[in-house]
C-alpha cells in the first residue's frame, strides 16, 4: 500500500514536473521568437538582397576576359565611359557618376597569389606577377600584414580567384549584427537595433561598393563595430583585441584608436566629489588624487601590454624579415600630394580631395590657400585634436557606461567625416563604406544628442541612413565631398536640426492624435501585447501587478 502510494507521487510528481518543463520551453521559445522575430526577418531580406547583388558581381566578373582588369561601368558613354550619367525623377534631370575601378582585380588578387607564392609583402617583387600568360605590375604594397594574408585565404578558396569577393561580402554582410547590438544597447531598445542592422544591410553605397564592387574596407569595419559592440557589454579586453585586429588591416583604423585610449585610460566616477579635500593637500599629493581619480591608469597598462603582445605575434614575422621596408611602405599610406592644377579638377583616377570644391566654384586662390593647410595637414591634426578632446572631457559616470559609450562613438564618427574631408591623401567614394555604420546607428537626433539612457524609435531611422548613402553615391565625383560636408555640419549642429524638425513635423503628429480611426485596431494591438508580455515575463509582469495592488491598498 505504501509503495503503491510512493508510485502514486512519484508519477504525479514526473507529470507535473514534465509539464512545467513543457510550459518553460514554450515560454522560451515565444520570448525568443518575441524579440529577435524582426532582426531575422532583417537578416533574411538582407540575404536575398545581397545574394542578387553578388550574383550580379560575379557574373560580370566572370564575363572578364583578363584577370586583372575587371572594373565596372563608370557613367555615361562620354571620355570612355568616365562622364557622369543622368536619370530623370519628378520631371528633374539628375547626374550621378559611380567609381568603379579595377581594385579587385588588379590589386587583390594580385596580391593573394603572390603571398601563396612565398613573396614577401613589402618586397618590390611583391608588386610584380607573372599568371596565365598575363604579367601585372602594381607597385608597392603599402597596408598592414593582415590585408594581404585576407587576400591569401581568399585565393585559398577553390574558386576561380572570387574568393576574395566573398570574404569581403561576407564580412559587410555580418557587420549587419554588430551594428544592430550596437544599436540595442546604446538605446536599450530593440526596435532601434534593428532599424539599424536594416539600413546597414540595404545602404546603396555599401551594396555597391562592397557587395558588387568588392573594395576592401570591409573585414576592418567589422572588426571596429564588433570590438565597440564588445565594449558596450563590459568584455574590454576582447573589444580591445578586436579594434586592434581592425587597425592591422588599414591605417585609417589607427583612427579609431583614439576613442579606444579614451574608454580605456578614463576612470568611471560617482561624482566631482573629493575636489574640496584636495585644497588642503600638498599640491603634488592633490594632483596624484586628481590624477587617480579622473585615469585608470594600471588598467590602461594592463590592456597596453595585452595589445603589444596581441599585435607583436602578428607583426613579428614581417618586421623581423622587413625591419626598413615595413615602415617606409606603410608611411607611404599616409602621405599625400598637392593639387596639380586649381582650375581644372583632377583626372578620374585621383582620389578626390576637399579643394576641388573649391576648384570647381571658380575660386582658385582660396583653393591654393586650402589645399596647402590640407597638404601640409595642418586641418587634419586641428580636426583630430578638438575631437579627440572633447572625447576626453566626456564626462564617464558611474551607472552611465551605455550614454557615455553612445557619446564616444558620436564624436568617433565627427572625427572619421573630418578625416576623410581634410586628409591630404584625398578619398575614394568606397572609403565612406565606414561611415554607413555610424549612419544607421545615429540616425536620429535623439541617438546623436540626447543624455537619456533610453532612446524610442522615430522614422528617421529608416530614411535617414538610405538618404545619407545616396548622397555620397550618386553626385558627381568632383563634388560629392560638398554633400559629405554637410552631413558632418546636420551632425555637429544635430540638436538645432532636431528642433527644426520636431516643429516641421508638428502638424502630422497633431493630425495624428486627434484622429480615432485607428483607436480600435490600436487598443486591440495594445491588449495583445500586454498578454503576449505576461506571458513571456511572467515575473516581471507579477512585480507590476503586485506594485499595482500595494497602490491601490495604500490608496484605499
Amino acid at each position: 500500500m505504501l509503495i503503491t502510494l510512493m508510485r502514486t507521487h512519484i508519477k504525479g510528481y514526473v507529470k507535473n514536473s514534465h509539464s512545467m518543463d513543457q510550459a518553460e520551453l514554450k515560454r522560451r521559445v515565444v520570448r525568443f521568437l518575441y524579440e529577435y522575430i524582426i532582426l531575422i526577418i532583417v537578416l533574411i531580406i538582407g540575404a536575398i538582397v545581397w545574394a542578387n547583388v553578388f550574383q550580379s558581381a560575379l557574373v560580370d566578373y566572370l564575363a572578364t576576359d583578363r584577370w586583372n582588369s575587371r572594373a565596372v561601368w563608370l557613367g555615361g558613354a562620354g571620355t570612355g565611359g568616365l562622364s557622369p550619367a543622368t536619370f530623370e525623377i519628378f520631371g528633374f534631370t539628375i547626374q550621378y557618376q559611380f567609381e568603379g575601378y579595377s581594385d579587385y582585380s588588379f590589386f587583390y588578387v594580385h596580391w593573394g597569389h603572390n603571398i601563396l607564392n612565398g613573396v614577401l609583402p613589402y618586397s618590390t617583387e611583391f608588386g610584380h606577377l607573372e599568371m596565365d600568360g598575363i604579367t601585372n605590375n602594381n607597385g608597392l604594397y603599402i597596408f598592414p600584414p593582415l590585408t594581404a594574408i585576407f587576400y591569401a585565404i581568399g585565393i585559398l578558396i577553390p574558386v576561380d580567384n572570387w574568393g576574395i569577393g566573398l570574404l569581403i561580402a561576407s564580412f559587410g554582410y555580418f557587420t549587419a549584427l554588430p551594428v544592430y547590438g550596437i544599436g540595442h544597447e546604446l538605446s536599450s531598445n530593440r526596435h532601434v537595433g534593428e532599424a539599424a542592422a536594416l539600413t546597414y544591410l540595404l545602404a546603396p553605397n555599401v551594396l555597391y561598393h562592397t557587395t558588387f564592387l568588392w573594395t576592401n574596407p570591409a573585414p576592418f569595419i567589422f572588426f571596429f563595430f564588433s570590438g565597440f559592440y564588445m565594449l558596450t557589454k563590459g568584455k574590454r579586453h576582447t573589444g580591445t583585441l578586436l579594434i586592434v585586429t581592425a587597425a592591422l588591416f588599414k591605417q585609417t583604423a589607427w583612427f579609431l584608436g583614439i576613442p579606444l585610449v579614451v574608454f580605456l585610460l578614463m576612470r568611471s566616477r560617482d561624482s566631482e566629489e573629493g575636489s574640496a579635500q584636495s585644497k588642503d593637500m600638498p599640491r603634488l599629493q592633490a594632483l596624484r588624487k586628481a590624477v587617480g581619480r579622473y585615469l585608470d591608469l594600471w588598467q590602461f597598462i594592463i590592456s597596453v601590454i595585452i595589445v603589444i603582445i596581441f599585435a607583436g605575434v602578428i607583426m613579428f614575422p614581417f618586421i623581423i624579415a622587413q625591419p626598413v621596408e615595413i615602415w617606409i611602405n606603410l608611411r607611404l599610406a599616409m602621405g599625400g600630394f598637392p593639387l596639380e592644377s586649381f582650375t581644372n579638377p583632377p583626372p578620374y583616377s585621383s582620389p578626390m580631395r576637399f579643394q576641388v570644391l573649391l576648384v570647381m566654384a571658380s575660386l582658385p586662390t582660396l583653393a591654393e590657400l586650402i589645399d596647402s593647410l590640407i597638404f601640409s595637414g595642418f586641418l587634419l591634426v586641428l580636426g583630430v585634436i578638438v575631437l579627440a578632446g572633447l572625447m576626453f572631457l566626456e564626462p564617464k559616470r558611474e551607472g552611465e557606461t551605455k550614454v557615455y559609450l553612445r557619446r564616444l562613438l558620436f564624436l568617433t564618427m565627427l572625427m572619421m567625416l573630418w578625416v576623410n574631408l581634410m586628409g591630404p591623401r584625398g578619398v575614394y567614394k568606397y572609403y565612406f563604406t565606414l561611415m554607413a555604420p555610424f549612419f544607421s546607428i545615429f540616425s536620429s537626433a535623439s541617438m546623436a544628442s540626447s543624455m537619456e539612457s533610453d532612446i524610442g524609435f522615430s522614422v528617421s531611422m529608416i530614411w535617414a541612413p538610405i538618404l545619407f548613402s545616396l548622397m555620397i553615391l550618386i553626385p558627381v565625383r568632383n563634388v560629392y565631398l560638398a554633400y559629405v560636408l554637410l552631413i558632418f555640419l546636420i551632425y555637429v549642429f544635430v540638436n538645432q536640426v532636431g528642433d527644426f524638425w520636431y516643429y516641421l513635423t508638428a502638424p502630422g503628429r497633431w493630425i495624428r492624435k486627434r484622429t480615432s480611426m485607428f483607436a480600435p485596431l490600436t487598443s486591440r494591438f495594445l491588449s495583445l501585447h500586454e498578454r503576449l508580455t505576461a506571458f513571456i515575463y511572467p515575473e516581471e509582469f507579477s512585480q507590476e501587478m503586485t506594485i499595482v495592488d500595494e497602490h491601490r491598498e495604500t490608496e484605499s
